[in-house]
């Protein structure tokens, strides 16, 4: 998936990716991860060159050589769907605690994605709880 018309300017995103069979992946350091079948998002900032069109678009490429802890995952899962909003802010945090505020919610890889991380989030990678419908994640995050 090529996420169409993505500005060239700083902002948050979300990656929602969907597990059809549980799964164990390697992750760098991390290092072997299990992963039951079900929807997860991972949430990011683009605020280098590029911005978000160029993230977004390394993001849904493959192949390409791992670099972030995301890479490992979108090696063996399809992005499914890309949600950004434009903003110097860096407002990934918040989204987070918002996913995790989900009853069911659960962030299943410790450490995954948040190594810059200042707000204390146990990840950026959210397993969504069973049973969610992915088309009120815009709403949940309040995506304008």
């Amino acid at each position: 998936m090529q996420p169409l018309h993505s500005p060239a300017e700083p902002g948050t995103y979300a990656l929602l990716l969907t597990a059809t069979a549980p799964l164990e992946v390697v992750v760098g350091r991390l290092g072997a991860c299990r992963l039951p079948a079900g929807h997860y998002v991972y949430v990011g900032s683009a605020h280098g060159p590029g911005g978000l069109a160029a993230r977004l678009t390394r993001h849904c490429r493959a192949p390409k050589r791992p670099h972030w802890h995301i890479d490992y995952l979108t090696a063996i899962l399809p992005v499914a769907q890309v949600l950004y909003q434009v903003s110097a802010a860096r407002l990934e945090c918040a989204w987070v605690q918002k996913l995790l505020a989900l009853p069911g919610a659960t962030a299943p890889i410790p450490g995954f994605g948040n190594g810059d991380c200042r707000a204390g989030c146990p990840a950026h990678l959210v397993r969504l709880p069973d049973g969610y419908d992915p088309a009120h994640l815009a709403d949940d995050l309040a995506i304008d």
